[in-house]
């Protein structure tokens, strides 16, 4: 649970808002938003708030990827979510893992056709984030491509963590601690997912593991990028399967980076770890 049984569904949205600065929805995978859905998310919101978007799936997974068809699907769903204007974070644009590098070009096809690339959002204009996920776009080709169109590379975590019987050793408590791969800054912001794997964690309203010592591995790669001027903003999103409760992922990861923390209002936010 993270919502307090007073706060309606109505009212979940600028409760949310209240207490962190960014959201990244997922809604929009699945269904292309209207602009009076989007004004609407808009106008709950403080000024300040960012909205990130994931891409239509009907463009990313399953259309025929730079097709005329794709591209259409892509250019209005841009159009559409550009109505944030300077609430607007960025457009995430996800591939699922069977989608290779032997597509290269078809990807650039697709991002060479997107509208109003840049960081301006107040002036209508979008930032992507391209999350690439199979091992074969791990080079500097891929980087330079990105980084020639002011694209973000996502960073993406997703450790493999047991939680049967909750033994504390390290492997169970701290999840698979190899190493992910490393931050690559292709544009003047940052992406980053901590999303673990769908599925091994049976709970989202309490942490089942402590995602502590791999939370800390992330802030001695992401400090010296955020403090020296490297990019000027870094959106960050967590997910349930990541320790078994995003919000208190996020918490724990904003009090490591030594950021204002928000209090947790509901019991049942408490992790196992303290």
């Amino acid at each position: 649970m993270f919502y307090p049984e007073r706060v309606r569904t109505e009212r979940r949205l600028s409760w949310y808002a209240e207490r962190f600065g960014t959201v990244e929805l997922d809604t929009t995978f699945y269904g292309m938003p209207t602009v009076e859905r989007v004004k609407k998310w808009a106008g709950v919101v403080p000024e300040g708030f960012r909205f990130s978007l994931k891409m239509f799936r009907e463009v990313t997974h399953e259309g025929v990827v730079g097709s005329p068809a794709s591209i259409g699907l892509a250019r209005e769903f841009v159009e559409v979510v550009r109505r944030f204007e300077g609430k607007l974070g960025a457009v995430l644009i996800q591939f699922p893992p069977s989608f290779t590098a032997v597509r290269r070009e078809d990807l650039l096809r697709l991002l060479d056709a997107l509208p109003a690339l840049g960081s301006d959002a107040s002036a209508g204009e979008v930032r992507y984030a391209v999350e690439l996920r199979h091992d074969s776009w791990w080079s500097e080709v891929t980087v330079a491509q990105l980084r020639e169109r002011g694209i973000a590379w996502v960073g993406l975590d997703q450790p493999t963590v047991a939680v049967a019987g909750l033994s504390p050793d390290d492997e169970r408590q701290g999840g698979n601690l190899h190493a992910p791969r490393p931050v690559i800054v292709t544009s003047d912001f940052l992406y980053m997912r901590w999303c673990g794997n769908h599925g091994q964690i049976p709970t989202n309203d309490r942490e089942l593991v402590d995602p502590t010592p791999r939370l800390r591995w992330w802030v001695q790669r992401l400090e010296p990028v955020m403090s020296g001027g490297v990019v000027g903003e870094v959106l960050g999103y967590f997910g349930n399967s990541y320790s078994g409760h995003a919000p208190l992922a996020c918490r724990r990861m904003m009090g490591l980076l030594g950021m204002a923390v928000p209090e947790a209002e509901v019991e049942q936010q408490g992790g196992l770890f303290g």
